[in-house]
């Protein structure tokens, strides 16, 4: 499952000293959200629900509100549950969020790049 695309990304995000951080927001009835970010070991189990179902069928399609192919789950926010994935699509990989349990997706952007989403939680 793992390309070279994949490969950078994980090693990019192992090569933090913690997992668990924490990204401040506008909202201020939150102020913050923690984000659980994903090893190479929990990686693939990751995408259960997102990319593939238990037994292993693809969710991914190419209508609106479809999770699309291009779309990889990194981590998740620890208090509401929602994805945080990257679009390998983008040779930027652009950091999104989307809202769990809804019928559709519906993409946010948090960073517009891999590097910059790294360089935010790293100082």
């Amino acid at each position: 499952m793992l390309n070279a695309d994949l490969k950078l990304i994980l090693n990019k995000i192992e090569a933090l000293e913690n997992p668990d951080i924490e990204i401040k927001v506008a909202d201020p009835d939150i102020e913050t959200i923690s984000i659980h970010l994903f090893s190479s070991e929990e990686f693939e189990e990751g995408q259960l629900g997102y990319r593939v179902d238990g037994e292993g069928h693809s969710l991914t399609g190419n209508q609106k509100g479809d999770w699309k192919e291009t779309w990889f789950v990194i981590g998740y926010d620890e208090d509401l549950g929602d994805p945080i994935f990257v679009d390998i699509g983008d040779s930027n990989y652009p950091v999104l969020t989307a809202m769990h349990g809804e019928d559709e997706w519906e993409p946010e952007g948090m960073f517009s790049s891999l590097n910059e989403f790294l360089k935010y939680i790293s100082n």
